[in-house]
């Protein structure tokens, strides 16, 4: 270690390590309190901010048109100093760096007292005489994994991440680093890189902003998500026997992102939410999810989350005031929190609803009477309105769809996507515009909660900025402000993000939201499982899941949905008109059975049990999970799959806990012994729900 200085600063039940060499690079680990065996003397340096600029160069090892990790500018930084700022609130580590040219980077993380995760960015400043044009910067960059081996730990490392498709959300795989091809060479020359990430509006289109590495050794998990809105990527890279990961917006080779840093000015990264424990791979998920925890407004904070009716799977498309009158007398006095108008309410008579989003006119022949008077009703009836909107888009058939001087451009013509083109929201007049027809229509009417659904990406970017890629986060990053600008201007209002379904799953905008959309899977039979799985990436007081009623349904049918919706916040939907008596008790009680469970779903940590599903559309066995809330009580969901004849499901659950109440169509024979419960299951796509105490 003579030729290396280490740092290590105590932050909760973590350390961070930082690691200085004697040419002043600085990398960066971090490791779990209490976990002996670490060593930080094996491999190069790998510097904790990474940067590249127009007419960098690679590093060796044929990384050109792959990666700009430890480009010449990367590797020509120095180590200045490090500061520690702390206030009752936790701590900031500010580390900064300084290159020959007169850039200096600082790479800080910001530590919350009692958090299980940190938050961590760069930023670079341009103290030089001239501008430069950056091509790569990195939020985060991981190095040293694992410092638990001496060699470069075969057999031991796995990457996790979860891939995501249209109604296929967050689905969790592994692959070893040697599968991966990650194993360094025989001569440590030749650069392994796996990079992943999403390029375009719709930030989980591909893969979630997330990746852990895993030793299964030590049983230790490094852990990170991007809060990144545009294009982002993240690189798991090697050249010798220490593994590095890092995370930030896409690159000029990935994203198409260029940005020029004037002389005299500074830019500042996307966060990132890091973590490591020698804990379960749920509860390491769970640790990142202290950051937007820690983020949440009093409100958000309430121990119970609400019970929504969304009347888009009733109607289809086609609301109107005469609908919704009779919805109302069906569904009042059942405890529902909110009742949400979705797509069509601005239906042209002629041309229809799908495509003329952007003008946002009141269809007259389906509220002739305006819709504060549609409001009224609702508020009259115990509930609070919200209406649906897809604010960003301008459809095909919209008179809105002339107005070009205010669209998204690229190399000079109107970017079109199946059947949108896009407002500019960087312009002040589109802002203008967009106040009010929303903020103001929503204050007039005397809306509580508005669906925020964008369903098309703009790409790799538009005009407007150094590159497409910088255009595109501008872009976001105004529709984000503007998402602000909605909760400032309308007391009281809450925010549903939806971008067909899940496509906005990531930090950065979750945060800005009070209820997300976790899925377009309406009414499907995989919904227990993209909802279970999104657990481990969404605050579940937070993930809206549907749960769509039809006349021609079974009662175990029934509780199948409800159950499926009870892993985050249930919103009811589908043929309330129709349902006969025995459905409605059956739905009822499903629904008053969530509102005593809600307070395990807003606060707890699932363990999820069943066999991994390689097929969503051909489920076979089970799902299973319990989750803990912080009151003493559990919530056990079940959901069988295919499977032949009956079968009995067994469980661990921790010791001490007695069936408190259960959810169910028909009956399931249910027994806890010591710390095992099962529960038997007479036939195929049926569940059960059961409320732990002690």
């Amino acid at each position: 270690m003579s030729d290396k200085q280490v740092k290590i600063i105590p932050l909760g039940d973590m350390n961070l390590v930082y690691v200085i060499s004697k040419g002043g690079a600085v990398s960066f680990s971090m490791i779990p309190k209490g976990i002996p065996g670490a060593g930080f003397d094996k491999g190069r340096e790998d510097p904790l901010v990474q940067i590249s600029c127009l007419g960098d160069a690679s590093c060796l090892g044929f990384a050109a048109g792959m990666t700009r990790h430890n480009s010449a500018l990367t590797m020509s930084f120095a180590y200045v100093s490090q500061d520690i700022m702390e206030s009752d609130q936790g701590k900031e580590i500010v580390t900064t760096l300084k290159s020959p040219e007169g850039l200096k980077l600082e790479h800080i993380v910001i530590y919350k007292n009692g958090s299980r995760a940190v938050r961590v960015y760069s930023k670079v400043y341009n103290e030089s005489d001239s501008d430069i044009t950056i091509e790569a910067l990195s939020s985060a960059s991981l190095s040293g994994i694992t410092p638990y081996a001496e060699d470069e730990a075969t057999g031991r490392l796995v990457l996790h991440r979860f891939r995501s498709r249209w109604s296929a959300e967050g689905r969790h795989v592994q692959d070893t680093i040697e599968d991966l091809m990650l194993e360094p060479s025989w001569a440590r020359f030749g650069v392994r890189c796996e990079k992943f990430g999403t390029t375009g509006s719709m930030p989980i289109r591909g893969f979630f902003p997330f990746a852990a590495i895993e030793d299964k050794e030590s049983k230790v998990f490094w852990a990170m998500t991007l809060a990144c809105s545009s294009s982002w990527q993240m690189e798991v890279i090697r050249m010798d026997e220490n593994l590095s990961i890092s995370a930030g917006l896409a690159d000029y080779e990935f994203g198409h992102w260029r940005k020029v840093i004037e002389a005299g000015s500074s830019f500042a990264t996307p966060q990132c939410y890091m973590t490591v424990a020698a804990e379960s791979f749920e509860t390491v998920c769970d640790r990142l999810l202290d950051v937007q925890k820690d983020k949440l407004s009093d409100t958000q904070k309430a121990k119970e989350i609400p019970l929504f009716f969304n009347e888009y799977c009733t109607t289809w498309g086609e609301p109107s005031e005469e609908n919704i009158d009779r919805i109302l007398p069906v569904i009042s006095g059942k405890g529902y929190d909110y009742f949400v108008i979705d797509a069509g309410w601005y239906a042209d008579s002629v041309k229809g609803w799908q495509d003329n989003m952007g003008d946002w006119r009141v269809a007259k022949n389906l509220f002739p009477n305006g819709l504060k008077s549609v409001v009224k009703k609702i508020n009259d009836a115990g509930m609070k309105a919200g209406i649906w909107f897809e604010l960003e888009v301008v459809g095909k058939d919209a008179d809105a769809v002339t107005d070009t001087e205010h669209l998204l451009t690229r190399d000079g013509k109107v970017i079109i996507s199946g059947t949108r083109r896009f407002w500019d929201m960087r312009k002040k007049w589109v802002e203008d515009y967009l106040t009010e027809k929303v903020i103001d229509f929503l204050n007039d009417n005397g809306f509580e909660y508005i669906k925020i659904d964008y369903n098309d990406t703009i790409g790799i970017g538009c005009d407007g900025a150094e590159s497409y890629g910088e255009g595109l986060r501008q872009c976001v990053e105004a529709t984000k402000s503007f998402f602000a600008k909605i909760r400032q201007k309308v007391p009281g209002i809450a925010i549903e993000v939806c971008s067909s379904g899940g496509h906005r799953l990531e930090p950065g905008f979750m945060e800005l939201a009070d209820y997300l959309s976790f899925s377009d899977a309406h009414e499907e039979k995989e919904i227990p499982v993209i909802a279970s799985d999104l657990q481990s990436l969404i605050l579940p007081s937070k993930s809206q899941i549907w749960s769509v009623l039809r006349a021609s349904d079974p009662l175990k049918r029934i509780a199948y949905f409800i159950c499926a919706g009870m892993y985050g916040a249930l919103c009811i939907s589908g043929d309330v008109f129709d349902l006969s008596r025995e459905q409605w008790e059956v739905t009822d009680a499903g629904t008053g059975f969530y509102k005593k469970a809600s307070p395990v779903i807003a606060n707890g940590v699932t363990r999820i049990y069943g066999p991994f599903q390689t097929s969503n559309r051909a489920l076979k066995d089970y799902r299973a999970s319990v989750r803990y809330g912080d009151d003493g009580r559990a919530l056990v969901i079940v959901h069988t799959f295919e499977h032949d004849g009956p079968q009995e499901i067994e469980i661990p659950v921790e010791e001490g806990y007695k069936v408190a109440e259960v959810f169910e169509a028909r009956r399931h024979d249910i027994k806890i012994t010591g710390t095992s419960m099962k529960i038997g299951f007479d036939e195929a796509f049926d569940a059960v729900a059961v409320l732990l105490s002690r």
